[in-house]
């Protein structure tokens, strides 16, 4: 499933400058001991961004004997790793097989050298770090709520029950695992993701072959 990650993020109502290298901890204050948590927005990977739900406002893993008196639902990994599409590199990739390929004699292909020209293609690809911008191209790969790994086919309706959550500072991760589980006849993603397949397939229900489900004939 493709998401925009721009435009997630302008649903969420999250404002603060995201690029390559930045980590970001956007946080849901609440009222009342052990409800505060954050949203931690983390690209220090330039190949993949992880939107991950904490407890506490730090950003940070909390000690055993603090994070006990959390929610269940805030102790549980939830998380969603998206693979950030870098147009740049499969052109570089096409580049080097295209100039391999044209030599004769013993080649074969060179080994691709790492080069400043990489963060250079990423830069170019995503915008400068100094700007701030943020990409519109994503994948994602994996989705975890209350650590339990949801199924692609759930990922837009889990998608917009966080950015809501995100935009009003409080996430219910247990309305988001619930998300996942509902399931209706046409699935219609919100406008940040675009699906990967075919997600809006109709069930028919047929009355004549389920009409005698679970009915058995007995004697009189």
């Amino acid at each position: 499933m493709k998401v925009n990650v721009k435009e997630f993020l302008e649903e969420s109502n999250i404002t603060e400058a995201f690029y390559p290298g930045k980590r970001l901890v956007h946080p849901c204050k609440q009222t009342g001991e052990y409800k505060n948590h954050c949203v931690v927005l983390d690209w220090r990977d330039p190949s993949k961004i992880r939107i991950e739900v904490k407890a506490g406002m730090s950003g940070k893993d909390l000690a055993p004997d603090k994070l006990k008196y959390y929610p269940v639902s805030l102790q549980t990994p939830t998380y969603v790793d998206i693979e950030v599409v870098n147009d740049n590199q499969e052109t570089d990739e096409e580049e080097e097989t295209s100039s391999s390929s044209g030599k004769g004699g013993s080649g074969g292909k060179k080994p691709k050298k790492k080069s400043l020209k990489d963060l250079g293609n990423m830069a170019q690809a995503f915008g400068s770090a100094l700007e701030g911008k943020i990409p519109e191209a994503g994948k994602i790969i994996e989705m975890v709520v209350m650590g339990t790994k949801i199924a692609a086919e759930a990922y837009g309706n889990v998608m917009g029950k966080l950015a809501h959550g995100i935009q009003h500072a409080k996430i219910s991760t247990t309305d988001m695992l619930a998300q996942a589980g509902k399931f209706v006849t046409k699935y219609t993603p919100p406008a940040f993701m675009k699906p990967s397949g075919d997600e809006t397939q109709t069930y028919k229900y047929d009355r004549e072959k389920n009409a005698d489900i679970g009915y058995r004939q007995t004697l009189g």
